[in-house]
């Protein structure tokens, strides 16, 4: 999984030590404590960016999808300078078996996003589940000439199988 939180933020100490922990959990699959950790940071703090991706980043490793749609969402609304929650949301979205609006929900992110392969990855990989092979096509190129290391993924994401057939 890919995370893209590019600038470190102020948090108290508290958090920071809470965020660690639960990323030390999530690591060797403790889900149960990793999400313990998170529970236990402050009220106020509980809306705050880094802890609901960190929130969001538990139930997908959880395959609870509809939760972390919900949550990734929530994450959209509250910070939409925010842009892993977009692709979090699409994520789910789609493992939903709901890519149409997990299109929509990526083409919603933010603009520099665009530049990274990643929106086009993903989107490759809803149109080929949707049937648009020929689309799905134009995506994953455009996603390699972006990043040429994207290649080695696709080949391998049975959601792409089909172009490779």
């Amino acid at each position: 999984m890919l995370y893209l939180n590019s600038q470190p933020k102020l948090h108290s100490a508290e958090m920071r030590r809470a965020l660690n922990a639960a990323d030390g959990y999530l690591f060797f699959n403790l889900f149960d404590d990793a999400w313990q950790e998170l529970e236990a940071i402050p009220a106020a703090e509980q809306n705050d960016s880094a802890v609901l991706l960190a929130r969001t980043r538990v139930l997908l490793h959880k395959r609870e999808w509809s939760a972390a749609e919900t949550l990734s969402g929530n994450g959209v609304r509250l910070h939409p300078e925010e842009a892993e929650f977009p692709v979090q949301r699409a994520f789910a979205l789609h493992q939903l078996q709901k890519a149409e609006e997990a299109a929509q929900a990526l083409l919603a992110a933010p603009e520099w996003i665009l530049r990274t392969g990643i929106l086009h990855y993903n989107l490759a990989c809803y149109e080929a589940r949707l049937g648009d092979l020929a689309i799905a096509r134009e995506c994953i190129d455009a996603a390699i000439q972006m990043n040429s290391e994207i290649k080695k993924n696709a080949r391998r994401d049975p959601d792409l199988q089909a172009l490779w057939n």
